[in-house]
């Protein structure tokens, strides 16, 4: 009886393990909500360029994981402005500037108007994998001030106007950093948490294969937090079968930092890559990195099949 007893004692007084985690994950979090603050003021150009100071860093010998707090907080903030708030530019979206403050809208006004004469931008280069040229309102940096005023309006995260990360997906994000497998319920925002642990791995200048299980939902995220990753200097492409996608367009996604596709085509790209007689000819250059979305589903429905 011994041995229950003192390990009830010790759980009493440690926690388990479970605990111990959760413990770490929420002091983590709360270190990145300190810095919160220290972010909301840079511009969109000195936001992008903290992606090559932490590479820099990396490079003189610190570890991306010990940077979280700082990568994190620099995320949640790129994320919330590129993905959210941006879309009071969205044609779409039929914002009203009249609820902003009178001192904010003559800036309103002139950064819409820089951005209408802005042509779109064809799908090449930092664009590769856009399924169409990407508009004008999507290209032109916004003013902190404009920032401010919607974070006032809208104060909490909700689309279309607002997509700040919630603490349950920073946990996310984290535990994907690990090599983890981390279960979000429906609703939790598992498309934003995939960008999270993306921008460390391109940190530590890798390339990441999102990996997800149809070509609609490829297209469909990789198209949703592409202004994410445009903010913070990157590039990120999608792949498709071969109907889908010419041989060309499929070469440029996988210059990328971050591509998108299904188990399938990234394994197929795979088979193909060996049989071709000239590494040049070949499409993936890297394996250094990847996120498996339902990843339960590949690890017990699909694992029978040897491609999978």
């Amino acid at each position: 009886m011994a041995v229950p007893i003192i390990g009830n004692v010790l759980k009493k007084t440690f926690g388990t393990r479970n605990d111990r985690l959760v413990k770490h994950y929420l002091s983590r979090v709360a270190n990145i909500n300190a810095l919160e603050a220290d972010y909301a003021d840079l511009t969109d150009k000195e936001l992008r360029g903290k992606t090559s100071e932490f590479r820099r860093r990396v490079g003189d010998g610190e570890k991306a994981y010990d940077m979280i707090p700082e990568i994190f907080a620099v995320a949640r903030e790129a994320m919330d402005r590129s993905v959210g708030i941006r879309n009071i530019f969205n044609p779409e979206e039929n914002f009203d500037s009249e609820m902003l403050p009178e001192s904010v809208r003559p800036l309103f006004e002139r950064t819409k108007a820089e951005m209408d004469g802005t042509e779109d931008a064809a799908p090449e280069g930092e664009l590769a994998g856009c399924a169409g040229p990407t508009p004008g309102w999507q290209l032109v940096d916004i003013p902190v001030e404009i920032y401010r005023a919607v974070r006032e309006l809208y104060p909490e995260s909700k689309p279309p106007f607002r997509a700040r990360p919630f603490d349950v997906q920073l946990i996310g994000g984290i535990v994907l950093s690990q090599g983890k497998i981390a279960e979000m319920k429906t609703g939790e925002g598992k498309t934003i948490v995939a960008p999270l642990a993306s921008y460390l791995a391109c940190i530590e200048e890798k390339q990441v294969h999102v990996i997800t299980v149809n070509d609609y939902l490829v297209q469909r995220d990789r198209d949703w937090v592409f202004p994410f990753y445009r903010a913070m200097g990157l590039t990120v492409g999608a792949i498709h079968p071969q109907h889908m996608q010419t041989p060309e367009e499929k070469k440029l996604a996988y210059t990328c930092d971050a591509i998108y596709g299904t188990t399938s085509e990234f394994g197929f790209d795979y088979l193909r890559d060996n049989m071709k007689l000239d590494p040049e000819m070949q499409f993936q250059k890297k394996h250094e990195y990847a996120i498996v979305d339902e990843v339960d589903s590949t690890l017990i429905d699909e694992a029978r099949t040897p491609l999978i």
